[in-house]
């Protein structure tokens, strides 16, 4: 790693962590349009929403500098598309990043870390809903990790008195060999 950019651990995110994970949420939610929310949810609804990922068994990490794994630099999680069978192996993904922290390879270490669990799980196609269609940085990371753009919703959301589109961008995870599993174990 750089100066620039910490060594970083990407880990499964824990309960004592959902306070950071709010913040960094809330933090989203009343100052850009990465989301549409226009309330941050409280620490009892971000936990009844970490909660439900965790309980299917569905990846929520966390990045944290390796000198300090209890310090929250960002959080990723995926869950499954739609609620029927034949979506089974299409997630959509997540990722929120420190405001601080932006641009130091937290988000490129959350989605990594995201799509190598979810493609061990079978899951074969990945789904990114990028709020505002003006979110550069976004559609950066999710082109360098292979995501390719599939298309714009126009006008389908209105925060700050603007009304925004949302990108979609989509990765085709490879198969994994049953083989490849047992031997890197």
């Amino acid at each position: 790693m750089t100066a620039d950019r910490p060594a970083l651990i990407v880990r499964p995110c824990f309960q004592q962590d959902l306070e950071t994970v709010q913040l960094i949420y809330a933090h989203h939610v009343l100052s850009g349009t990465g989301t549409f929310e226009v309330e941050p949810p409280t620490l009892e609804q971000m936990t009844e929403r970490w909660s439900a990922v965790a309980q299917k068994g569905w990846p929520f990490v966390v990045a944290s500098p390796v000198s300090d794994p209890s310090r929250i630099l960002g959080f990723a999680y995926a869950v499954q598309y739609r609620d029927r069978a034949a979506y089974a192996t299409t997630f959509e993904s997540s990722v929120y990043v420190a405001p601080t922290t932006q641009r130091l390879g937290v988000g490129e270490a959350l989605m990594g870390e995201l799509l190598h669990s979810l493609r061990d799980d079978g899951v074969r196609e990945v789904l990114a809903f990028i709020g505002d269609s003006y979110n550069a940085a976004s559609k950066e990371l999710h082109t360098k990790l292979g995501f390719q753009y599939v298309g714009t919703l126009k006008n389908v959301g209105e925060k700050f008195g603007k009304r925004l589109d949302v990108i979609v961008m989509q990765r085709t995870l490879p198969r994994v060999n049953p083989q490849q599993i047992s031997t890197q174990s």
